[in-house]
């Protein structure tokens, strides 16, 4: 490699030769070229990539990889790269596949390349590379965690207080501030403000240049949330057997005394009614008072082989643009969502159909404003 690189970015490229080299059968010829142009076309300015890998099958087939090498690669400056740098890369030459190099790349940043079909590789061992000519498909998993952190560590989406901020940013459409949403969820700004920071340099969010939220990648942000979330450790829980059945509990929640405490459906019997995968057969209800709701309703405990599960909830936000439907209160999508996606047996299944439907389906569940929210009254259907 020449020394007018950082020298940094020389290390990476030499350690992704080493490794293509150590991982490719040792007939394959892997060499780079240090400063590469990656096209000499007299009308279009130059343009110069870190590095040009040529990968040389013995059967004849050979490929150059346009690389770009960073010392660090958020998933934010992966959506960069896509609409700058990647995007010039394909227009000047079409028929070479990019490679992206770095210490360490988060599952954001994997999960943002891979969808534009951008090959990656970092030291710790997370890999795809996919080629055409020769052909050739390999993916590892490395560190799922950065081993050399910065010492400014972000915000993480963990606790009650991310819980209610994902809540508002997946049930409200944008725009809107720090302050709004810090009023709306009783949360303090700073704290809004640096998780925001977060869920933007992950990509997870858009913001306007003096703050906004101006949009929310609904599916990848409740996957965030739900890697420190989880329905059965988050809440209390207490496990009951319905005797005549779980259905059976369900059709009397609207009979209910009006002095009884809250309940919210949640779960499968929440998310059979947008994205139906299979029969539900587990109950989960947030109820203030469990003790009393299942004398209420004639559960009998159990510690094996129960039907209905009782939660005390992580926070009030699961009682929030909750639906009436023939007398029975269903928690918001969102939340019903995360639950699944985080229970047992068939729930993540459920929890991964319904993701899907509310991405089809914004209209029909997300509110359009802040206005609209602050306007909003339980639907009943």
């Amino acid at each position: 490699m020449t020394a007018n690189r950082p020298s940094e970015e020389n290390t990476l490229i030499d350690q992704a030769v080493s490794w293509f080299r150590s991982n490719l059968p040792t007939n394959w010829k892997v060499d780079a070229t240090s400063q590469a142009m990656a096209s000499q076309d007299p009308a279009r300015p130059p343009r110069v990539v870190d590095a040009l890998i040529s990968i040389q099958a013995p059967q004849g087939g050979a490929t150059n990889l346009l690389v770009e090498a960073k010392s660090t690669f958020a998933p934010r400056d992966a959506q960069r790269f896509l609409s700058g740098m990647a995007s010039q890369f394909r227009i000047l030459n079409p028929n070479y596949p990019i490679l992206v190099v770095a210490p360490w790349l988060s599952e954001r940043a994997q999960e943002v390349l891979a969808a534009e079909e951008i090959n990656y590789l970092d030291l710790t061992g997370n890999v795809r590379i996919a080629l055409n000519y020769p052909p050739l498909f390999i993916t590892y998993k490395g560190a799922s965690r950065n081993p050399a952190p910065s010492p400014r560590s972000a915000a993480r989406l963990k606790g009650p207080k991310a819980g209610r901020l994902v809540r508002l940013l997946v049930d409200v459409t944008p725009p809107y501030g720090v302050s709004q949403i810090a009023e709306i969820t009783g949360l303090a700004p700073g704290y809004v403000s640096r998780l925001l920071e977060s869920l933007d340099e992950d990509a997870l969010i858009g913001r306007a240049r003096r703050g906004q939220v101006v949009s929310v990648d609904i599916p990848p942000l409740l996957r965030r949330w739900t890697q420190t979330y989880d329905v059965f450790k988050s809440n209390e829980t207490s496990s009951f057997v319905a005797p005549q059945g779980p259905e059976e509990i369900l059709s009397r929640l609207g009979s209910l005394q009006s002095d009884s405490p809250p309940v919210v459906v949640t779960g499968s019997f929440s998310a059979v009614r947008f994205a139906p995968v299979a029969a539900p057969s587990l109950l989960v209800l947030y109820c203030s008072e469990p003790s009393v709701m299942a004398k209420a309703l004639g559960l009998l405990p159990a510690d094996r082989g129960s039907n209905v599960v009782l939660l005390r909830p992580f926070d009030p936000v699961v009682w929030e643009r909750t639906t009436e439907v023939s007398g029975a209160t269903y928690a918001a999508v969102s939340q019903t969502a995360a639950d699944c996606l985080t229970g047992n047996g068939r729930m993540p299944a459920e929890g991964e159909a319904l993701t899907t439907w509310m991405e089809d389906n914004l209209s029909q569940w997300r509110l359009p404003s802040l206005s609209a929210l602050r306007n909003q009254a339980p639907t009943v259907a």
